[in-house]
Order: C-alpha cells, then structure tokens, then sequence
C-alpha cells in the first residue's frame, strides 16, 4: 500500500466513528465503518434516497429514518451531510430505544423521510416543530435534533482541514486505486480459503423461512435465497438484508476494515421478490431488523461453517432480549445480550445487560431487581463451550407495564456434526409460587408481588468428537 493510499486510510479511519460512511457525490462508497450489521448497505442506500431526490449545498444536513429509504429501527435517526462539493457524509446515531412491533410501519413510530433539517447555515425549525408534533415523536427531539447539526457540522469542517493539512489531493485516480487495492486484497483472503457451496435452513418462531444457498468461488461469494417464504410477521428491507450479507463475509474473511465500493462488488445476493427480506411499505420492519437480522447472520455464519471445516463455528445468540418498561409519563429499554458461539480455539463470551444505572430504575419505576447475572448454564457443550447468556430477575412492587421481544429463533437449525446448541432465550413468570413460561413475544400488565424472570440465550459450543456416520 504506497503513502498516499496509507495516508487516505488513516483519515477515514479517524473521521468515520460510530456508525458511519463517506462517499462521493455519485454515491460510490468511500469507506463504510460500523459495529451494526445493518450499516453495511443501508448508510449508503440513505445517501442515494438523498441524491435522487434532494440538491445538497455544501453544509446542508438532512434528516432521515424511514427504513423504506435506507434507515433501519426508526429510533436511529441517520444524518445526511454535505461535507464538499464532492463528498457526502452518512452518520446513524440512537435515540430513544423502545419495543416497537407492530402491524404496519407507522405502528412502530414517526417515520422520517429524507428531510432538510439544516440550510444554508440555518435550522428548519419548522419542520422541527411539525414533527416534534407527531404523537410519536420522543420527547424533546427537536432539541437533540439541533445539537447533533452542530456537532456535525463542526466534524465535516475538521474532517476537510485535516484533509487539506495533510497535502492529500483527493483525486478520481487515488480513490480508484484505493478501491482496487482494498478489492485485490479481499479477493485473496476468500480464496485463500476452500472454495464450495452449503446450504442452510432457518425458521424462525413466527414461521418464516430462510433458505440460503452459499457458493464461495474465484474470490466472490454468492448468496441465493431463493425459497425463502414471504413474511408473516417478520419483515426486512432488501438494503438492510444486504447490509447483514456483506458484514458477515467481511467480518468472517477479515476484511470489514476496508469495506468500500471495491470490496463490496465481490458479494452477489440473489432474494426473490415476495421474501421477507424483500419488504415493501407498509410492511412492519422492527422483529426484522432485530429477529430477522439474527437469523441471517447466524444462516450464513453456519453455512460458511459448512464450507470452512478448519473454522467451524456454533451459532451465537445475536439478537438480545428487549426489555421496556413503562408507566404513565417515563419508559426505558433494557437490552439483555447473549452468549458468543465457541470457535476453534476459544471458548465464547459470556453475554451482559445493558443497564446504565440500576438504583435509577429502582427509583423511576415501581421494581426491585433482585437480580442480575450470568445465566446459570455452561452455553453449548464441547472443548470450545459457549458463551453464557444474561439473566435479569425483577421484582415487582406495583402494577406495571413490561413489553419484550426475544430472538425469535426457539427452532434450531441442523450444525455441523462437532458443535452443539446452547440454550433458547426463556421468560418467566412466577406469581402466588406458580411458575409460568412466557412468549417470545410479549406485552402485559404485570401485579405487585409478580417476579419476572428474563434470560438471553446462551451461544454453541464446538469441538465435539466427530461422530461416524450411520
């Protein structure tokens, strides 16, 4: 990799935080960065909505988050930014996370198409005010909206000087041969690798099936879905499917690092129209983009499995239970994450709960939390066990309002002969000494005296004795 080229990656490297991409005016990718999945694809897909439809000045800033356009959860609020006359900027941030399943896409909350929010130097407050309007909209939204145009246009005018002070000239021919390069590289590394092809089966709780196809050759990965059934409750958008496709052959090949328009022309997804991971408006998208999301990636991860028997992995527990707790005027989501699969070579990572203060809940909420902890389980069996999953037990102290979702995922799909399952994801009730198991699925209204008992799944072990075929 010559200077130059080290050098552009360098500053991408530090621009691109969080979940994040630039990309040129024609809406070829620079550079993709991000821990979710779902960034992969959708950052860029947002970024095209935008071109087609709005003429961005050096500056302008557009807000989005309608799933149909390239956004994901509709709590996630993507940042559209003209950085120069030639580079967009595409930045996801979280707001207020909450359950939100539901029959059709405005159940779930306030949709945002691509919207100017920010002009020539200037706030829109009236359409600020419009949606702060919207019954759904989270409390003081406007206001976060305002501090995160001016973080971002602070960050688009360092981004350009620290460009300009480093002498690089951002010329068609360098972004070129960053490209190739970041192609040629991740070309090798899957060829590296055996080729051939697996197939894998997925049902989730709901009855959708994912039937994938995976074929690994001269460096590509083709994934085909085709008899994969139409959704029932779950739904994805075709970016977002997308999204989870390329970050999982780049993560697995180890590549993620340079994921760009290079890199990205190596995968081919192949999903017939009607899927669920061909959704179209007004389907609902959020049990997609968390249960679905999971089970793509575990459906391709195990299918890699299948072809790569020197790197055999389990299935992990990637989707977390979603835990909402509400009354009148306050609500707050707890995410409980599960248990990593074991790999050749290691164990998995236990999973953890993510809770920010539990004395703040405790005295916003009419609970008691007795406990919170590993889960008492080993994961998966075998030399490399899986991660424990997390366990959260609430006790509760006057009637409150409790919804959740679990993976979705309760059916186990066929492994390799050398791994093993680790537990499902399990909700319980106990009431008047009466132990009860829960819905994946739930909303309920729960007693004073009630204990309420969540527990994530646990990942799969590897490293059994192969067993001899029958």
């Amino acid at each position: 990799m010559n200077y130059q080229i080290e050098l552009f990656h360098s500053l991408l490297q530090q621009f691109l935080t969080g979940e994040s991409a630039l990309l040129t005016l024609d809406g070829e990718v620079l550079a993709l960065r991000g821990k979710d999945p779902l960034s992969y694809g959708t950052l860029s897909a947002s970024a095209g909505t935008v071109a087609k439809y709005l003429r961005m000045q050096e500056g302008d800033i557009v807000l989005m988050n309608d799933p149909y356009s390239g956004g994901t959860h509709l709590n996630e609020m993507t940042f559209v930014t003209a950085v120069s006359e030639d580079l967009i900027w595409v930045k996801r941030v979280p707001h207020t996370a909450k359950v939100q399943a539901g029959k059709s896409i405005e159940d779930e909350g306030l949709r945002i198409p691509p919207t100017p929010v920010f002009q020539k130097g200037q706030l829109n407050e009236t359409i600020l005010g419009a949606m702060q309007a919207h019954p759904l909209c989270p409390p003081h939204f406007a206001k976060w909206v305002h501090e995160k145009c001016q973080e971002f246009s602070v960050a688009s005018k360092r981004f350009i000087e620290a460009v300009e002070v480093s002498g690089l000239a951002l010329t068609a021919e360098l972004i070129e041969e960053y490209w190739r390069m970041s192609r040629e590289m991740a070309s090798q590394r899957i060829s590296d690798r055996a080729y051939g092809e697996a197939r894998v089966d997925y049902v989730l709780d709901s009855g959708e099936l994912l039937r994938l196809n995976l074929e690994t050759r001269d460096g590509r990965v083709i994934m085909d879905f085709s008899g994969t059934s139409g959704g029932k409750t779950v739904f994805m958008t075709e970016t977002a499917a997308a999204s989870v496709c390329f970050h999982a052959i780049a993560s697995y090949y180890g590549f993620a690092e340079f994921a760009n328009a290079g890199t990205l022309s190596l995968l081919q997804v192949i999903k017939p129209t009607g899927c669920w991971l061909m959704a179209k408006y007004p389907a609902p998208t959020f049990k997609g983009m968390t249960c679905g999301k999971a089970a793509l990636q575990s459906s391709i991860e195990l299918a890699l499995s299948h072809i790569h028997p020197k790197k055999v992995t389990s299935i992990s527990a990637h989707c977390p239970i979603f835990v909402e707790i509400k009354t009148s005027d306050r609500q707050n989501c707890l995410r409980l994450f599960g248990g990593q699969s074991g790999q050749q070579g290691r164990v998995g990572l236990d999973g953890s709960v993510c809770v920010s203060s539990i004395e703040q809940i405790e005295r916003d909420y009419p609970v008691r939390i007795s406990q919170i902890n590993k889960r008492d389980s080993s994961g998966g069996i075998g030399k490399f066990s899986g991660g424990r999953g997390s366990l959260l037990r609430f006790e509760i102290l006057k009637d409150l309002e409790i919804n959740w979702l679990t993976d979705l995922t309760l059916y186990r799909p066929r492994l390799v002969r050398t791994c093993t399952h680790g537990d499902a994801c399990e909700v319980t009730l106990e009431r008047d000494g009466q132990i009860k198991t829960l819905p994946v699925l739930g909303k309920e209204i729960f007693k004073a005296g009630d204990f309420v008992t969540f527990a994530s799944a646990s990942g799969g072990g590897s490293g059994l004795p192969e067993k001899p075929e029958a």
